[in-house]
């Protein structure tokens, strides 16, 4: 648990680490002297470009009916003009060698220009984080079991979940998917059960003692087809109590509605980490907009903005 500071904000920290974990995802764990208390579920903003790599704002004159000529790499280049948001894989208080500090892990996938760069980004190098941002997974009091199920870039939060829910003696099972083994952002410490049964198989989920049901859509890993069919069939096979099971959930949308439908049909709570497009992270664009009830309003909904309302939604709040 991070716990050094109190207060929202940008933070200079160094890489750690930066490991391929598939073909696509790297873990990246940054240590920093101070960082807020973070809450699985929440958000970082990261600038991924090195620091002091952006050119210095300079004042330029031109004469009349010239165009100006920009030169900032942002504007000229291929450099990321804005942070990227990334959730958090973990965040923990440390200490050694003399030195506290905080360090935080983020599983990210290399999509364009921004993530592109962070996977080159060697031990040392000195990153910009803002956060953290948004909100938190909720876990009401007395749970006992709790169903965690993350697509692709939605894992990441599950582990930081889990993590947090063994701390306060909740029992967990993961269910994670992915398109194909290759893709997947874990690491196998044993063949996972081809029948949905769940196993230690996975070592980031194995040391916390969390058995995981894995899932791919070309069955080259686990079970074959989609995680929440995976989830479906364990649900059938169990039959937990509504009243004993919370489902949490983070991937993509069609994924996440799948899981929300299949839980409110039989009475589970339901909490998503919904994925937006995140210009700022903190309100100030309004380009992050979820469509939820609002029985209080006129016409029946209204929206809120997912970096600063959410990005954890209760499921029977959402309007698809």
């Amino acid at each position: 648990m991070c716990t050094t500071t109190t207060k929202r904000g940008i933070y200079v920290g160094r890489v750690l680490e930066n490991r391929t974990l598939c073909d696509e995802h790297f873990r990246l764990r940054v240590g920093l002297e101070v960082f807020p208390a973070a809450r699985a579920g929440q958000f970082v903003q990261v600038q991924c470009r090195g620091l002091g790599e952006q050119a210095d704002h300079i004042d330029r004159q031109w004469e009349a009916g010239q165009w100006p000529s920009p030169s900032q790499p942002e504007l000229v280049g291929k450099e990321p003009l804005l942070r990227r948001p990334l959730s958090l894989a973990g965040c923990r208080s440390v200490a050694g060698g003399g030195t506290d500090g905080v360090e935080l892990e983020i599983i990210y996938r290399t999509v364009g220009t921004g993530t592109n760069w962070l996977g080159t980004a060697g031990v040392g190098t000195e990153l910009s984080v803002l956060g953290p941002l948004g909100n938190g997974f909720p876990v009401r009091a007395g749970l006992k079991r709790a169903a965690l199920i993350g697509g692709g870039v939605g894992i990441p939060p599950m582990l930081f979940l889990a993590r947090a829910l063994r701390e306060v003696g909740v029992e967990a099972v993961a269910f994670c998917g992915a398109r194909s083994a290759r893709l997947l952002p874990l690491t196998l410490v044993a063949e996972p059960s081809p029948v949905g049964e769940p196993l230690l198989c996975v070592e980031e989920f194995a040391r916390l003692g969390v058995k995981t049901v894995v899932a791919t859509d070309d069955a080259s890993a686990g079970v074959g087809g989609t995680v929440t069919e995976a989830f479906w069939h364990y649900l059938n096979a169990h039959l937990p109590v509504a009243d004993d099971l919370a489902v949490y959930s983070c991937g993509p949308e069609p994924m996440m509605r799948a899981a929300a439908d299949l839980c409110l049909a039989r009475g589970y709570a339901c909490h998503l980490a919904l994925e937006r497009h995140m210009a700022c992270g903190m309100g100030t664009c309004q380009s992050c907009i979820v469509k939820l009830r609002d029985e209080g309003s006129d016409n029946g909904w209204r929206f809120k903005l997912c970096c600063t309302d959410g990005p954890v939604f209760d499921a029977r709040e959402i309007l698809w």
